[in-house]
């Protein structure tokens, strides 16, 4: 058995597990292939459209990998919140994070609910698996607001390397 498979339903922090409890086995193959595919999804957009920084192109993609693999755990995002760093560029412009204290707040609060909710609900039995999924929610809504933010801030970041007269200012869809 392969990782593809998914053969390990035990409960985790990646989004799947819990979907693929509820389901029906008939049914397994073809979300297998959906779920592999939207994960797929966002490596040609992400190479077509930072293909002038193919840098961010794969930091990024370790964010969506980070957010959506099946057996996700902390370490991949540790491992892409460290490969951050290697945008640095980004990060001296404070303007082009707009929603950092939101998703690191988010971030905290669920990485103290996440072992709690766990604990609760595997060894204390006072919890269900209700509870450990939603905070499992929280943790990828905290890397999609990074993941956001940092897409955000790489294409303002080229934007205003082309338009030099637009740097710090706001920019208004027409």
């Amino acid at each position: 058995m392969t990782l593809l498979e998914l053969p390990d339903l035990t409960p985790n922090a990646g989004l799947w597990w819990y979907f693929f409890i509820e389901m029906f086995d008939a049914f397994r193959s073809f979300f297998l292939g959906v779920f592999w595919l939207h994960m797929l999804s966002y490596s040609v957009p992400f190479c077509l459209r930072f293909r002038k920084q193919p840098l961010a192109a794969v930091v990024l993609m370790m964010g969506i990998i980070a957010v959506f693999e099946p057996y996700a755990n902390a370490g991949d995002a540790g491992a892409w919140l460290s490969c951050l760093c290697l945008l640095g560029h980004l990060f001296e412009l404070t303007s082009l994070h707009r929603y950092t204290f939101p998703a690191i707040a988010t971030l905290l609060y669920s990485t103290l609910l996440g072992p709690a909710f766990h604990h609760l609900w595997i060894y204390a039995g006072s919890g269900n698996a209700n509870f450990f999924y939603a905070i499992t929610l929280v943790w990828s809504l905290a890397l999609l607001i990074l993941l956001t933010d940092t897409v955000y801030a790489a294409l303002r970041d080229e934007w205003e390397a082309e338009r030099p007269e637009g740097k710090g200012k706001e920019i208004r869809q027409m």
